[in-house]
């Protein structure tokens, strides 16, 4: 059985003459929960330790924030290693946060540079998201998995959460923020899409769009050679008549076993020994942060929660989320998207041997 750790959101000031009490925050808790918890203990120095977050996009308000970001910098850099925090590039090839150039705009526009972060800003997947590590895998849906290289090549990640709904994995814990944000494109794609992309000849009117937007030249007499393709997607954004199939867009448990299945391949590449895991289960949004917007929270914040076990983490969050009882149902008939399968998520990465569902929760303070 595996430990989880824990520290509240709450502050419990109730007098007056008391109401200095600097330890109540959570960046000091948050401080205390990494060092008794011990999930950085195996960083060495000199280790390259990439934290990985989520920057949101243009108009995304409730992202991680940045002090919470700067700690673990700095208790990354107590333990001598050198910390970088870091995001990839989202899919297509149209929109500012699909290149490594917007993401570094968005991550600036919402307060995360280096001189908040306290450690440089790099964008795992290279310039367009297609600088990655083939990693061959034997999965139920997937048989190849690009590992974003600066996470391939990083000797430990920390792994730093903000946990919330996801409109097609159900949540977004830390399965889904190294399953989908820790590799390229390409792998982006296969987890969210079943097929790849065709062109409808019917449909099509040769205006050529997508062969302009192709980065690899795939697109030859108006049909995509798929030896050469990197499903990248953007064909599919700039095509007016919706010449370009991209189908079925997948949800639900076909998804999530798909995310588990990205997620083992980061952790093998790096190593289960060099990953830890921290989820704030804070400012818990209906919406991913990859929307360029942030609904209001459907729960209170609860706090934060570290393991070194993917699995437990994530179990340890849902099992907060649900139990919490003054929830906000403006948006959702249940607790989550109702075509969606957060459970199985944590179920397949059982499966998987990536982690264990049981788990001890220590509470610190």
């Amino acid at each position: 059985m595996s430990e989880v750790f824990f520290v509240s959101a709450e502050a419990p000031v109730t007098e007056l003459e008391k109401w200095y009490q600097p330890e109540q925050s959570l960046v000091y808790k948050l401080d205390r929960l990494i060092d008794e918890s011990g999930i950085l203990d195996g960083i060495s120095s000199g280790d390259l330790v990439a934290i990985k977050t989520h920057f949101g996009d243009f108009g995304t308000t409730k992202t991680l924030r940045s002090v919470f970001l700067r700690k673990i910098a700095e208790k990354v850099k107590e333990r001598g290693g050198k910390p970088f925090v870091t995001e990839t590039t989202g899919l297509g090839m149209t929109k500012d946060r699909s290149f490594a150039t917007g993401r570094l705009t968005i991550a600036e526009e919402n307060g995360y540079t280096q001189q908040t972060l306290a450690a440089p800003v790099i964008i795992a997947d290279g310039l367009i998201g297609l600088d990655g590590v083939r990693v061959n895998v034997n999965g139920k849906h997937l048989k190849e998995v690009f590992v974003a290289k600066a996470i391939a090549e990083a000797d430990f990640v920390v792994v730093a959460t903000h946990f919330k709904l996801h409109f097609r994995a159900g949540v977004g814990g830390s399965l889904k923020n190294i399953g989908v944000g820790c590799v390229t494109k390409t792998t982006k794609y296969d987890i969210h899409v079943a097929n790849p992309p065709r062109i409808d000849k019917e449909k099509c009117v040769k205006c050529d769009k997508c062969l302009e937007v192709c980065p690899v030249d795939a697109i030859e007499n108006y049909e995509i050679n798929l030896e050469k393709c990197v499903k990248c997607a953007g064909c599919g954004e700039v095509c007016e008549t919706k010449a370009v199939i991209i189908a079925p867009w997948l949800v639900g448990g076909d998804i999530a076993e798909r995310i588990v299945e990205a997620a083992k391949a980061v952790i093998d590449t790096v190593g289960k020994e060099n990953f830890a895991y921290l989820n704030f289960v804070l400012d818990v949004t209906p919406h991913c942060d990859c929307h360029p917007y942030s609904g209001v929270p459907v729960i209170p914040d609860i706090g934060i929660f570290a393991s070194k076990d993917i699995v437990s983490v994530d179990k340890a969050s849902l099992d907060a989320y649900e139990s919490e009882k003054n929830f906000e149902k403006a948006l959702l008939k249940e607790k989550y998207w109702e075509w969606t399968s957060p459970k199985r998520l944590i179920s397949y990465a059982e499966e998987l041997g990536l982690g264990e569902s049981k788990y001890t929760l220590n509470k610190l303070f």
